[in-house]
């Protein structure tokens, strides 16, 4: 059974976990291989410097891990940042920290942390925080979090409950060809797209589920926005990045609708 403590246990077994964007703890440990792909999908994250700095930090050959890849370990749910907000069964204000359960995800836009509970009366977080850092202990109030996350897939040991938002069901029906803009199909070359309708409609509400758009977005218009939001979701999930709500990308979405 996934508990809230054994998340915190988990992600305490793990401090000092050396940090690469991508890596997660189930793949093992880091190659050349693996740096090589993620700077072919997202060159301008993992640059060519960023790979020579986790050569001289001798992270290659080790396990690795990014903020998502914490949660996934554990939980053996390959998801990103905003799939996490995205599949949350209560999505709690920050604010409320001092009623959070030990093993709450803490959330901010693109990235995910772990609450441990108080030390010495201050609430701590175990984060994978960046290649400069790795997974450490830190202040819940060193970054600017937004909120805490639980799931359905979980148990937590509250003192109070804390309310929250709930994750609701998704009442349009989703598309069968790729969603995009005009100026993104033109851009990517692709013929075949729905640009306007209901199918858009379902991307933009599973979007605004990830945190990435806003219930007033919900137009059935693919533009500019809905393409930033599409791209965005992409680097979170470490899949090919293109602006275009195709299949793979439809599948992300579904899989915790």
């Amino acid at each position: 059974m996934l508990t809230g403590n054994g998340l915190s246990e988990y992600a305490r077994v793990h401090l000092g976990t050396p940090y690469f964007y991508g890596a997660k703890i189930s793949e093992g440990v880091l190659t050349e291989k693996k740096m090589s792909t993620m700077h072919r999908m997202y060159p301008k994250v993992v640059t060519t410097s960023y790979m020579a700095k986790a050569r001289r930090k001798g992270q290659v050959g080790k396990v690795n891990v990014d903020c998502s890849g914490l949660i996934a370990g554990y939980r053996q749910l390959n998801i990103g940042s905003y799939q996490l907000y995205q599949t949350a069964y209560t999505r709690m204000p920050i604010a409320k920290i001092n009623d959070f359960a030990v093993g709450t995800v803490l959330w901010k836009s693109g990235h995910v942390g772990v609450y441990i509970g108080k030390v010495n009366g201050v609430p701590m977080c175990i984060e994978a925080k960046g290649i400069n850092y790795g997974t450490v202990l830190t202040k819940v109030s060193s970054t600017k979090w937004v909120y805490g996350l639980t799931f359905k897939d979980m148990t937590y040991s509250y003192e109070t409950k804390v309310p929250g938002t709930w994750k609701g069901t998704n009442p349009y029906t989703e598309p069968t060809m790729t969603v995009t803009s005009a100026a993104q199909a033109k851009k990517k070359k692709i013929k075949v797209y729905l640009a306007k309708g209901d199918g858009v409609k379902w991307v933009q509400w599973e979007l605004m589920e990830a945190g990435l758009l806003t219930e007033a977005d919900i137009d059935g218009i693919c533009g500019p926005k809905t393409v930033a939001a599409i791209l965005a979701y992409q680097k979170s999930c470490k899949i090919t990045a293109d602006g275009l709500a195709g299949q793979t990308t439809r599948k992300y979405l579904a899989a915790v609708s």
